[in-house]
């Protein structure tokens, strides 16, 4: 049904569109997300009113809060009571289990079957986005209102925090009666317990599954990049403001949250977004060195900056390496502060990016002409040199994952990869001298009789030494 006239970008034919909306405003949401998904090809991409529904329905909770205390039913209530607690069941739109799962389910499945482009469309963002979405004040729906005001964050960051319920649930079921829903929300349970205790979670529990989906939308749209380094421009969308100023607070917050969960997928979710930041930093737009700062500022953990470190381990991306010797870096200087690690983090510094010219137009048309290569600056091998010779105390993380000797092994490991990674002309002039002459003596005497795991990192230095000849 796809033709080469100028149509909307969904593609969908209007009765396909209203079909699934009466079905939602109607509250039969199984059977709205049910077509949804029949609908769902790659020749069509749908709606971004509906997906923004879907992403709504996904955020609730499957276990809705019990309502029993709150509803009179003795056969003495009067039938105004009765009238009103009827009310109140219908403003509360309480969204069945199953329809939640399907809503996650169809929304995994696009990742499958629609462009990253037109699934983003229903996502805010801090650049500008030319999509009109439906008037909250127009629909009779409740999830179709409080879906439009997702368009009105600042970005999908927002949508991931422990607040986020809270303040949908406080936005009017029907226009008009705001004040008297927010009440209703308070008393049915709605509002988040977590805000009572100060900072909001940067990924409420209802939200894995959203971030999941966030993850895999931004990984498939740097997959389908042209460039050479390939990137994502859509995860570029959440980070950089109309005014080129860039907001890490939010991404970074969401790795740290991520790192303290007790289940491994959560955790790998920190290593996939990280890995997309990273590679954004080739480009002008967002530097590596104030991406590994606000890195190393946010997680306090050591043993977590090691799994940060140890799920980038299979990259090899010069952008990867790069990070890698930058946070090795500030993870050696910490370990050599003092027994207690007790000093100073440094704190992230943005560079000046170049002025580009503004233009009114969807990022994805103009990105290649702000995407030009950033070149941080790599230390020279004297400057490696120096810092893996540096003292440090023989001190091991919480879990016992992460030491001296790993920082310094994970340093050269990265060092030498990079190097050989970069064309002759930017490589290190000093480093074929080094890997011939100072290098295998250094590895002898920084873990020679150290230890089983000192030996181990030298055995397999040397071996990465012999494939650097």
């Amino acid at each position: 049904m796809a033709t080469n006239d100028i149509r909307n970008v969904w593609e969908l034919t209007r009765a396909q569109r209203e079909l699934v909306s009466n079905s939602f405003e109607e509250n039969m949401y199984e059977t709205a997300i049910a077509m949804l998904d029949q609908l769902r090809a790659s020749e069509f991409n749908p709606w971004p009113h509906h997906v923004c529904q879907l992403i709504y329905i996904s955020l609730q909770s499957t276990t809705p809060p019990s309502m029993k205390d709150e509803f009179d039913t003795s056969v003495q209530a009067s039938p105004s009571k009765i009238l009103k607690q009827q009310q109140l069941q219908i403003s509360a739109n309480l969204i069945p289990a199953k329809a939640i799962l399907d809503a996650q389910r169809v929304l995994m499945a696009y990742l499958h079957t629609g462009s990253p482009d037109a699934l983003a469309l229903a996502l805010p963002q801090r650049r500008s986005q030319p999509v009109t979405m439906v008037d909250p004040n127009e629909t009779e729906s409740t999830v179709a209102r409080r879906a439009a005001h997702i368009m009105q964050l600042q970005d999908c960051w927002e949508l991931l925090r422990s607040d986020f319920s809270s303040r949908q649930n406080a936005l009017p079921s029907t226009p008009k009666v705001k004040s008297k829903t927010r009440r209703q929300s308070e008393r049915l349970g709605y509002v988040d317990a977590s805000l009572e205790a100060g900072q909001p979670l940067a990924v409420q529990e209802n939200a894995w599954p959203l971030l999941e989906w966030l993850v895999g939308l931004f990984e498939k749209d740097e997959k389908l990049s042209l460039l050479p380094d390939p990137i994502s421009p859509l995860l570029l969308n959440q980070l950089l403001d109309s005014d080129g100023k860039t907001h890490l607070d939010s991404s970074i917050a969401i790795i740290a949250h991520c790192l303290q969960q007790d289940q491994l997928q959560r955790r790998r979710l920190a290593g996939r977004l990280l890995s997309l930041l990273v590679n954004l930093t080739s480009t002008a737009d967002l530097d590596l060195n104030a991406l590994s700062v606000a890195l190393y500022t946010r997680v306090s953990s050591f043993s977590q900056l090691s799994q940060l470190l140890s799920q980038l381990g299979h990259s090899t991306t010069i952008q990867a390496l790069k990070f890698k010797i930058g946070v090795c870096q500030m993870l050696i200087g910490g370990l050599g502060l003092s027994t207690t690690g007790s000093g100073p983090k440094p704190q992230p510094r943005i560079r000046p990016r170049p002025t580009k010219n503004t233009k009114n137009t969807k990022f994805h048309d103009d990105s290649t002409d702000s995407q030009v290569t950033a070149k941080p600056s790599v230390p020279s091998i004297p400057d490696i040199l120096r810092l893996v010779q540096t003292p440090t105390f023989e001190r091991v993380s919480e879990d016992g994952t992460l030491t001296p000797l790993w920082c310094k092994f994970q340093l050269l490991l990265a060092y030498g990869s990079l190097q050989m990674r970069m064309e002759r002309q930017d490589r290190d002039t000093q480093w074929t001298k080094a890997v011939t002459e100072t290098l295998p003596q250094v590895a002898r005497e920084e873990f020679e009789q150290r230890g089983p795991e000192a030996s181990m990192y030298q055995r397999l230095l040397e071996n990465q030494l012999v494939l650097n000849l």
